[in-house]
């Protein structure tokens, strides 16, 4: 059996499970409202989609009943996607107004890019599609199993705000009619001022904003390599011996100006060593001249002292010399 037999038995078996699950249902009652005839459409995901840039918080706006779902208003889901793997925790308000919170997680789905299969406690898994979406604005999302002329099939609108532009709503009914998927069996879900979420909005809008921005920038940045690793690959072809010496050529061009910058390096070197060499002299020559300069101030200073000194001997002489004449001439008269 090829793989797309097998895959179309996990498909049928999932299927079964669901219908085995509401026998009792079916017997009692009729069909299940989410079950109905027909074959799934053939609805193409986003070419190239991104689960990163999908990250981050949605709100349900309309979606078909799901009795997987005890969901009824307020609905606000959180993903979060890490290397292939995406978490999904999903909060709001049941039928009767209580809180709650169901979790699930999406893996790949082999064989099929961009389509991601839902698992879930107590639920079969189940494809889920993104078949249109602007990642900050809104999102188109179909779900589907079919088997023996039934269909299980589930569709979502989502957007990023909680009172979105009517405009989003309406785009994604028309992405989905022009995939065949009926835009008709989705009803609204109540969103806005009485949900639980509405106390902390802005950080919410804030976390789902950041989310998305990381998402875009690691995008254009592998873009971008992408982009330089396939000009590198178209042109290494292109490629003639002539290129080999081209290269040699450059080689030694790189290599002489390498060795023109470390001349200039060395030279840099050479005249810090100068300029602080010259820096040096000129300090101790101001040393000098300071050490100089107190040296004359200091000599000039003993040598006005000296002469101050022996004015005053000078005069004492003076006046001892001139006391004496007079005790001579005292002294001639008394004899």
């Amino acid at each position: 059996m090829g793989y797309e037999g097998r895959r179309q038995v996990q498909r049928s078996a999932s299927v079964c499970l669901i219908l085995l699950a509401h026998l009792n249902y079916v017997a009692s009652f009729g069909i299940p409202e989410f079950l109905e005839f027909g074959a799934c459409a053939e609805a193409d995901v986003v070419p190239d989609v991104n689960f990163e840039k999908f990250s981050g918080i949605w709100f349900a706006q309309e979606a078909v009943p799901n009795e997987y779902t005890e969901v009824a208003g307020c609905s606000m889901t959180n993903y979060t996607w890490k290397e292939d793997l995406m978490t999904v925790v999903e909060r709001g308000l049941t039928s009767d107004e209580k809180k709650i919170r169901q979790t699930s997680v999406m893996r790949l789905t082999d064989g099929e890019p961009g389509v991601l299969t839902v698992e879930a406690e107590g639920v079969p898994s189940a494809p889920y599609k993104i078949v249109g979406t602007d990642y900050v604005n809104y999102a188109c999302v179909y779900s589907c199993m079919s088997f023996m002329g039934f269909r299980a099939a589930f569709s979502w609108i989502f957007t990023r705000t909680p009172n979105p532009d009517h405009a989003y709503l309406a785009l994604c009914r028309d992405v989905m009619a022009q995939a065949g998927i009926d835009p008709t069996s989705m009803q609204p879900i109540k969103q806005g001022k009485n949900c639980p979420y509405m106390e902390k909005l802005d950080s919410l809008l804030a976390y789902t904003n950041s989310v998305v921005s990381k998402a875009e920038a690691k995008a254009k940045a592998a873009k971008k390599d992408q982009e330089r690793a396939a000009a590198k690959s178209t042109q290494e072809p292109q490629e003639s011996a002539g290129d080999d010496d081209l290269r040699t050529r450059l080689l030694e061009e790189e290599e002489r100006l390498e060795e023109v910058e470390r001349r200039i390096l060395n030279e840099e070197e050479k005249l810090r060593h100068d300029v602080e060499a010259n820096s040096r002299r000129e300090e101790e020559n101001i040393m000098e001249l300071r050490h100089e300069l107190r040296e004359e101030k200091r000599h000039k200073h003993h040598r006005g002292h000296g002469r101050e000194h022996s004015s005053e001997n000078g005069s004492n002489s003076v006046y001892v010399c001139s006391s004496i004449t007079i005790l001579c001439l005292l002294l001639a008269r008394i004899f």
